[in-house]
């Protein structure tokens, strides 16, 4: 894996690249779970298939397996169903906007897809490889990429009238871009320093200083989504560095713990205007994860599975629908 991809969500990180050891038993599929219906099957186009972001629209896009392994973006629609973003292999969609807009990468490096299909290349930082992850309605777009000589890997801001440029970093060589505000906010994490690096949470407002968000007490921590009021989600190590809880941070409190389903672990992934959070959490039981739904810190809503032991949430919309993948029965 190249270091670019490194800057898509704790999920991603953690869960979908450990799909090559879930391709075979059980199958995941991509899900869309509403408040009104439930957890809908968006099925796949070859074998196991992920979703990580839905627009107001119900538009969805994510990755699917191919039946050898390869991965290809998708767009899903409630009118088309699952399609190919393709025809090119190892390719990922992380990121849509309001209108239709969709944020990637193809063979390394990071790509923007029209509503039409068309795909253009978003360049790099002077590096060989670069991952978009999220676009904003402006059509700014949040990443990472290497520098020169791939000596560094840097979270970036691209627009379409000034490119890509560096967010810079906490102190250390590296950063990662996580996701985009309407106000061209950035978030994702960073190391601290280059010698014995704790990562910590990053918000960078346009014109200012990235600001360090600190912890839950632990070593670790990774912003993975904001909302247009700069709220801002996602995981942190507790004190004692284990386990990972979700987080809320905003302005006025700081950073709050948003508590499990009873499990040790738990992880935020998206965050909509209503201030709604979607994410992960361990039951009680096993340390099973299944997809959850905030309403605020310690109110938690399990979203379930499509009929088998795991579920992830990885984005959601302004009307509370969210989408995710679970594993099949």
């Amino acid at each position: 894996m190249s270091p670019a991809r490194h800057s898509l969500t704790f999920a991603l990180i953690l869960f979908a690249t450990a799909a090559g050891a879930w391709s075979q038993t059980p199958t995941y599929h991509a899900f869309l779970w509403s408040p009104a219906s439930g957890m809908q099957d968006l099925g796949s186009l070859g074998a196991n298939s992920y979703a990580f972001s839905i627009n107001d629209a119900g538009e969805v896009v994510g990755y699917y397996q191919t039946i050898v392994g390869t991965i290809h973006a998708f767009r899903w629609t409630s009118s088309t169903g699952m399609q190919d973003l393709g025809p090119v292999s190892g390719s990922l969609a992380s990121g849509i906007n309001s209108s239709g807009e969709v944020v990637g990468f193809i063979s390394d490096l990071a790509v923007a897809w029209t509503p039409n299909g068309n795909s253009h290349n978003l360049g790099t930082l002077g590096g060989g490889s670069s991952s978009a992850v999220a676009i904003n309605d402006k059509g700014a777009v949040a990443g990472t990429s290497s520098t020169h000589g791939n000596a560094r890997t840097v979270a970036f801001l691209w627009t379409p009238k000034t490119g890509m440029h560096s967010l810079g970093t906490l102190g250390s060589s590296y950063s990662y871009g996580s996701a985009i505000n309407s106000a061209g906010t950035v978030v994702g994490t960073s190391p601290l320093n280059d010698t014995d690096p704790p990562s910590h949470a990053f918000i960078k407002k346009f014109g200012s200083k990235m600001v360090d968000l600190g912890t839950l007490g632990g070593d670790q921590s990774n912003a993975i989504g904001i909302n247009a009021l700069g709220q801002v989600v996602g995981w942190s190590w507790l004190t004692g560095d284990s386990p990972t809880h979700g987080f809320l941070w905003t302005q006025a409190s700081g950073m709050q713990d948003l508590g499990t389903l009873g499990g040790e672990n738990s992880a935020a992934e998206a965050i909509n205007q209503s201030g709604l959070i979607a994410g992960l959490s361990d039951l009680a039981q096993s340390g099973v994860t299944h997809a959850v739904l905030w309403t605020a810190p310690n109110q938690i809503q399990d979203l379930g599975t499509l009929g088998g032991t795991y579920s992830i949430a990885a984005g959601i919309n302004n009307s509370g629908v969210v989408v995710g993948w679970s594993s099949l029965p």
